[in-house]
């Protein structure tokens, strides 16, 4: 009889255990639009505010611990000419990355209350059912004076040499979304794949590293991340730099931490320690760093795509199977071999 009693028993903790693995929240950003998100999560018996987060289209986050032990989060995404509909329920904010503890009275510098919607912990969250383009403030161009996020430049020109990261296809809005890198932050611009215009069906046959000019107006920028109204694109002729950085494609080991690796993709790299991803950093490579004496030789300029700070490296040396690397601030060498 007990064994009868105990097998049910054994089975009913294993699809527990099933259950509690497949929960967690989950934030996905099923528009056209790249969002930027803050989340609230439950922390030591209190709440706590972070943010921002970067949401490119198509991708997910999943901000919370695991496990979590909250029932409940509270989530706010924005993009410009999006308006988010919230649950009107407050929490304090700030520009840029953030941490704050709920109950502090919001009176930090540049911190500002803004209103959060509600998601239970093991709910998937669509973004479309939240943030609406072309419609009110947001459609109409009026930004929210005491809104310090919603950073709209008003059109300004920008031309710039960047690195091509390419390019996701919206078929169902004979749309495409490109990405580029340059000045230490990635720049998005969208627009209609048209006979008439094939500036972006161009652009979806290039591969990604490309070296190009590209010719616009700035429309927004939040932190690392821009948006782009794209006027035209010019192939360039690759230089001495912009060939290191091609050099440098593909994926890396330590040679005294085989757990640390990281893989250079374009101008962006993703570094990960034992299977656990870091923020990805956008590249350059560069004949001085901001900061640093100039001395001869090339230089790695890393830049965090979440903090905007950056970091700088010596290239000491670069064959096709070993990268070596001086980080400036005190003399470290680190030394990778390329995996194959």
């Amino acid at each position: 009889m007990m064994k009868c009693l105990w097998l049910p028993a054994l089975l009913l903790a294993a699809l527990l255990d099933i259950t509690a693995a497949q929960a967690g929240p989950r934030i996905c950003n099923d528009t056209d639009a790249l969002h930027h998100l803050a989340v609230v999560l439950r922390e030591g018996g209190g709440w706590v505010a972070r943010g921002w987060q970067h949401l490119n289209p198509g991708e997910c986050a999943e901000p919370a611990p695991d496990p979590y032990s909250g029932r409940f989060l509270y989530f706010r995404a924005e993009s410009p000419g999006h308006r988010f509909r919230d649950d009107s329920v407050r929490f304090c904010t700030a520009p840029g990355r953030f941490r704050i503890p709920h109950g502090g009275g919001c009176t930090g510098e540049n911190q500002v209350p803004l209103r959060f919607a509600k998601a239970s912990a093991d709910q998937k969250v669509l973004l479309s059912a939240r943030s609406a383009g072309g419609a009110g403030q947001a459609a109409a161009g009026v930004t929210d004076p005491h809104h310090p996020h919603d950073l709209r430049t008003g059109g300004q020109h920008y031309t710039a040499e960047v690195t091509f990261q390419g390019c996701r296809l919206n078929p169902r809005k004979e749309t495409a979304t490109c990405q580029f890198i340059g000045d230490g932050m990635e720049l998005a611009a969208q627009g209609r794949l048209q006979v008439s215009d094939p500036l972006f069906t161009y652009l979806l046959g290039l591969l990604r590293g490309t070296s190009l000019v590209i010719d616009g107006e700035m429309m927004s920028r939040f932190g690392s991340f821009a948006e782009l109204d794209l006027h035209s694109v010019t192939p360039r002729v690759p230089g001495r730099l912009d060939k290191i950085l091609h050099r440098m494609q593909g994926r890396w080991q330590s040679e005294r931490r085989p757990l640390d690796r990281f893989i250079i993709s374009g101008a962006v790299r993703r570094a990960s320690y034992g299977g656990r991803q870091m923020t990805p950093e956008f590249l350059s490579v560069r004949s001085s760093c901001a900061g640093e004496a100039r001395s001869e030789g090339e230089y790695l300029q890393a830049w965090d795509s979440q903090r905007g700070s950056s970091m700088c490296y010596r290239i000491e040396a670069l064959t096709q199977d070993r990268l070596s690397l001086v980080y400036m601030p005190n003399g470290i060498r680190l030394d990778y071999r390329r995996i194959r």
